[in-house]
């Protein structure tokens, strides 16, 4: 989960390999907060609630 300042709750979860990585309260805010801004900024139609992320090499 992630909050600060008065923001909403969200839940990270971060897999690599099919596995989880377990995210500490910390990382879990750098993380929401980050891609949030990231796709807040774009020029989306409607408000975003749910973001789903998926990264190969």
């Amino acid at each position: 989960m992630c909050s600060g300042g008065g923001e909403k709750m969200r839940d990270i979860k971060v897999k690599v390999n099919g596995k989880d990585i377990p995210l500490n309260p910390f990382a879990t805010n750098i993380l929401g907060n980050a891609i949030w801004a990231m796709i807040t900024s774009l020029r989306l139609e409607e408000k975003p609630a749910k973001v789903e992320i998926e990264m190969s090499e």
